[in-house]
């Protein structure tokens, strides 16, 4: 650390200074002193802006930590043949291409780990306290020629090893991850960009992703989510001019708290192309908070969102996810055994997956994340919904050729890169509607029902998308597109798609829901053991023994 001089004067003073001043210059020479001693206390104890890069002296006690941290580094560096197999490119397809990154973003993550120990000289912690990244280790590995000596090498030689551990981790970042390095210089940065204090404004906060036909959307949601008592910051989050107008986000940006960002300008896709349902991870990631309510645009919270961040299961993993609907059983076990790396998980073997109580565990419409936990679970999500998405239909399987869009990719990619620090909501699913007891006749859809009279629910739809109930008596029957997530007490928390019957109508023809009751899921007792039926637009029958009011 710098130090200041302070040299005496040679000879005597002038006869002419007379002791006034001598007594006045000797005050501040001790103030300027005194001074000088409490800044160096205060710097000693204080916080470092964040992110400021520095080069500290490392004391007695540092340069211990350092040399641990360096020998770390040594021990893992992988020699040439396994840096070579390490940066190799992985040519396969299918379940075997999710196993092989998932297995080489698990070598990444403890390179990465170990990395971030070396350089991070502030560790975040409960304390209003940041990160501060050391970018001044070359030098110190050159001039202080102890720490070279305590690892029984060279000050060069050590330097050597330091640049090819470098080498090799950014290298295997471009191949895993390659999309973020636009914005960020190194998953380093990127990740520690996203610490910040308990207190920090920018923490928590809401991320939407929105084109401009889901404007009205927005325009309806945002100002309900501020008379519920909603104050976080909202980030929306879009793919380009031609996504979201620039009309449509002055209107967005004119609304408190609302800014607009355009993921197009944060992403290379080059050789893949960022769309549709698969930016929702990209914007999360991207996003400028540490965490994240990510709410789909046609969500609609009937409380305030921000009690999600108090949920206990989210407060202890940092990964809230919620559940879809008990429906179409599917076991997977075989195709989970085969992409995930050994040993499978509990988590994974209580999933509706691997029971094949359906072949659908997550309803991604509402995610709560701490992205700073969990920045490689959430990279890796990316990149299922990013270059691996697709196939080609000439022999190359891709995510969605395996999955139904982005859903069961949030979970799946945690338990990839061996991240189980996630939970899902232990509320019911339901949906909601209007109640119409005793009503007449109908037949299933199929050639074998049997007409009997039954207790229905029947919401008006369009004739060529008329409902069919199912025939069961004495059953309550809502019939409608929404699917109704409630709370620990089994109130309604949130639903999605939206307020209309139908929100694939076209414009001029759309007719409000009807929410007159609302029902939670039960195991069905029919063929597929489902308390629910498919329609067209996805318009879902809940039978349900009764009503909660």
């Amino acid at each position: 650390m710098g130090h200041f001089t302070i040299k005496e004067n040679q000879g005597r003073p002038k006869r002419h200074y007379n002791r006034v001043v001598g007594t006045q210059l000797i005050l501040i020479v001790l103030s300027i002193w005194f001074f000088y001693k409490t800044v160096l206390s205060w710097n000693a104890t204080s916080n470092t802006p964040r992110h400021q890069e520095t080069n500290p002296q490392p004391n007695q006690e540092n340069q211990f930590t350092l040399i641990k941290h360096l020998s770390r580094i040594i021990y893992l560096l992988p020699d040439e043949e396994e840096t070579k197999a390490l940066l190799t490119p992985i040519q396969t397809t299918g379940e075997q291409r999710l196993h092989d990154y998932a297995l080489r973003t698990r070598q990444y993550k403890t390179l990465l780990e170990a990395w971030e120990d070396l350089h991070i000289l502030s560790k975040p912690t409960t304390k209003e306290q940041d990160p501060t990244i050391n970018t001044a280790l070359p030098q110190i590995l050159l001039t202080r020629p102890s720490i070279s000596q305590t690892l029984q090498t060279t000050p060069s030689s050590l330097l050597h090893t330091y640049e090819s551990y470098h080498s090799t981790l950014t290298c295997l970042q471009s191949l895993l991850f390659p999309w973020t390095s636009p914005y960020y210089p190194s998953h380093l940065h990127h990740r520690h960009s996203l610490h910040h204090p308990p207190h920090s404004q920018q923490r928590r906060g809401l991320v939407f992703s929105a084109g401009t036909h889901q404007l009205p959307f927005l325009l309806t949601t945002i100002p309900a989510l501020r008379n519920l008592g909603c104050t976080l910051p909202i980030e929306i989050m879009y793919l380009g001019n031609e996504d979201l107008s620039p009309k449509a986000r002055a209107r967005l940006e004119a609304l408190p708290g609302v800014i607009t960002r355009d993921i197009r300008l944060l992403v290379s896709d080059a050789g893949w192309e960022l769309k549709g349902w698969a930016g929702k991870p990209f914007a999360v990631l991207l996003s400028s908070f540490r965490e994240v309510i990510f709410i789909d645009a046609d969500a609609v919270f009937l409380v305030d969102p921000s009690v999600l961040f108090e949920d206990g299961d989210y407060k202890r993993t940092g990964a809230l996810f919620f559940r879809d609907r008990l429906i179409m059983p599917e076991s997977k076990r075989a195709w989970l055994a085969s992409i995930l790396p050994k040993p499978v998980s509990g988590l994974v073997r209580a999933s509706t997956l691997w029971s094949g109580d359906s072949g659908h565990m997550q309803e991604s419409g509402v995610l709560v994340i701490d992205t700073w936990r969990h920045f490689l679970a959430l990279n890796f999500v990316c990149r299922m919904n990013g270059p691996d998405r697709d196939g080609d239909g000439w022999g190359v399987r891709g995510v969605y050729d395996m999955l139904f869009g982005d859903k069961e990719t949030f979970w799946l990619g945690w338990e990839l890169v061996g991240d189980i620090d996630y939970a899902f909501h232990n509320g019911s699913v339901g949906t909601m509607g209007s109640v119409q007891s005793n009503g007449p006749t109908r037949m299933r859809d199929s050639k074998d029902s049997i007409p009997v009279p039954l207790e229905s629910v029947e919401v008006p739809l369009p004739r060529h998308e008329q409902a069919v109930l199912n025939t069961r008596p004495k059953v309550y029957t809502i019939c409608a597109p929404q699917l109704l997530h409630l709370d620990h007490s089994g109130r309604p928390l949130w639903f999605n798609g939206w307020l209309l019957q139908n929100k694939f109508a076209e414009a001029g023809s759309e007719l409000p829901g009807k929410f007159e009751a609302f029902v939670h899921e039960e195991r069905g007792d029919g063929k597929d053991g489902s308390s629910w039926e498919i329609h067209p637009s996805n318009v879902h029958n809940a039978q349900i023994g009764r009503l909660d009011d």
